[in-house]
């Protein structure tokens, strides 16, 4: 849903609303480590001095907000206290499921800090697995150390915008009501989102991303978060599901039951055991898998004009050998002359994207801004 720019006016809107509206706008201006005076709000805002001060005290009772000491003073007017926002208020627990055989966590501060970190792992897939979701849940809630927002979980596969996963096929899951089972197994708020969707979530806010990106994971599969205008479209939040798409139909069986899926030629278990089997074509093997990437993604790219896209992955397998094989398939599919070039980049943030992007989706939910590292705000940029 797209929420209206703090610097529009507030029309008709219901007075729990506005209130909501107001509370997003200052935390907002406030993150990651702004420091503000009421006076600034107000100035900024629109909004009277009076509502500044009611909203600023709501946050400081909250535990959002601390006062941290008056300004310096550039003439002879009253100094202005200063306001920061408490990013230790608040703990987020995150997991991603996107791991073979393995569930990954952590307890994280509303800066995306990790407070502590914890993971389960499991022999085979299938609907039973969930009993060890709800394990690691309640693992890491009794190890949190300050209230907690919500839990954020990635994962991967088709998962609907009501948090219901439709089809995961490296979970060996199927209409599974993962937020629904959740929230009522453990009582609190929960965000559920695909994997790839949480990481080019993070990589726009706080990596290399930019308002138009493609992202594309590689992990026990392959999935790709497509981001147009700042937001995450698609029916079901499923637009980036490029892994069963099939790029040879004559190729290796897929879990799927059809041949030749792009996952199939493309996946890190994959392509890590190809290279044990023959060592020295480990080159040919990189590159050969980075040009099937870069021509399954080419068609996209060059239709919705995305001028950059990013690859996460294991950095054994996803390396500048493979990223440089993606960017050459690119160059050679795109007509170059006529739009802007195409960057293929690794991402900066590392392990952790898919957590911090679980972490933001929740910050997102609850507390109803964007976290960025150069500042949160209500709406995603468009560029």
């Amino acid at each position: 849903m797209t929420m209206p720019d703090r610097k529009a006016p507030m029309g008709k809107r219901l007075p729990a609303a506005a209130r909501k509206h107001n509370k997003a706008m200052l935390l907002g201006m406030l993150y990651p480590s702004q420091e503000l005076s009421r006076a600034d709000f107000a100035k900024a805002s629109g909004l009277t001095r009076a509502t500044v001060s009611d909203i600023v005290a709501e946050l400081i009772d909250e535990g959002f907000v601390a006062e941290v000491g008056y300004s310096e003073s550039n003439g002879p007017g009253k100094k202005g206290m200063l306001l920061r926002f408490v990013a230790e208020s608040r703990n987020v627990i995150v997991l991603d499921l996107s791991m073979p055989y393995l569930f990954r966590g952590a307890v994280m501060d509303l800066d995306g800090r990790v407070v502590v970190r914890d993971e389960l792992t499991f022999a085979d897939k299938g609907a039973e697995n969930l009993a060890l979701v709800e394990q690691l849940c309640r693992r890491l809630i009794a190890r949190a150390t300050a209230p907690i927002l919500g839990i954020g979980v990635a994962c991967p596969g088709i998962v609907t915008r009501t948090g219901v996963v439709r089809a995961s096929m490296n979970l060996g899951w199927q209409n599974v009501d993962l937020k629904g089972r959740l929230c009522q197994a453990i009582g609190m708020p929960v965000s559920v989102n695909n994997d790839a969707n949480d990481a080019v979530f993070a990589e726009y806010q706080f990596g290399r991303g930019s308002a138009d990106m493609l992202l594309v994971q590689l992990t026990q599969g392959l999935g790709a978060g497509m981001l147009i205008g700042g937001e995450i479209n698609g029916w079901a939040r499923s637009v980036g599901e490029i892994g069963h798409i099939v790029a040879d139909k004559n190729g290796p069986l897929c879990s799927c039951g059809k041949r030749g899926c792009l996952e199939t030629l493309v996946n890190v278990p994959h392509l890590i055991q190809s290279i044990a089997n023959e060592p020295n074509r480990r080159v040919d093997v990189l590159e050969t898998a980075g040009a099937a990437l870069g021509k399954a993604i080419s068609m996209p790219v060059g239709m919705l004009g995305f001028s950059r896209v990013v690859v996460v992955g294991d950095p054994y397998i996803v390396n500048q050998i493979f990223v440089d094989a993606v960017q050459r398939e690119l160059n050679d599919d795109i007509a170059a002359d006529f739009r802007e070039p195409v960057m293929v980049m690794r991402s900066m943030i590392g392990d952790d994207l898919s957590l911090l992007g679980a972490c933001a989706s929740v910050i997102r939910d609850r507390l109803h801004f964007i976290p960025s590292s150069d500042g949160g705000r209500r709406v995603p940029e468009s560029q």
